[in-house]
């Protein structure tokens, strides 16, 4: 599981999908909802196409199956360790509002738990494995998420 964060993702938005035909639960927000959800899902691929440029500049994998080449720290890794994650959070928690579904927001809820408990603490594991103390110290600076 923890190596394939973003088919989770594509995963649980064909579930938030599922849900939205299965349990019509509308939130009544409408055109707002939509333009909100729309909004949300933008910054969050928006914020994802940063995250992996910043990987890429530094010649660094992104692919979660392969150890870290260089520890990125630089622009938005200031401010978090983990900005793919919270675009991927942000995509699915805009997309219920984009279907109005009260039930699709079981789906970033799982993701958040998934990532948070699962995922990111295997891969701190490994990027602590390659970089040492120099990641334990960013670490120590730089919060999971916001």
């Amino acid at each position: 599981m923890n190596r394939y964060p973003l088919l989770i993702m594509i995963g649980l938005l064909a579930l938030c999908w599922v849900f939205s035909w299965l349990f019509p639960l509308n939130l009544g927000l409408g055109l707002i909802g939509k333009v909100a959800g729309l909004s949300l899902v933008s910054f969050g691929i928006l914020l994802l196409i940063i995250a992996i440029g910043l990987f890429m500049a530094g010649k660094t994998t992104v692919m979660p199956t392969r150890a870290p080449d260089k520890l990125v720290k630089e622009g938005i890794y200031h401010m978090t360790r983990n900005p793919m994650y919270i675009g991927m959070l942000l995509i699915l928690s805009g997309f219920p509002l984009m279907m109005d579904t009260i039930i699709g927001f079981i789906c970033p809820a799982l993701f958040f738990f998934l990532m948070d408990r699962i995922v990111i603490p295997r891969e701190e594991k490994v990027v602590e494995g390659v970089f040492g103390k120099a990641y334990l110290e960013y670490k120590s600076h730089t919060r999971r998420w916001i």
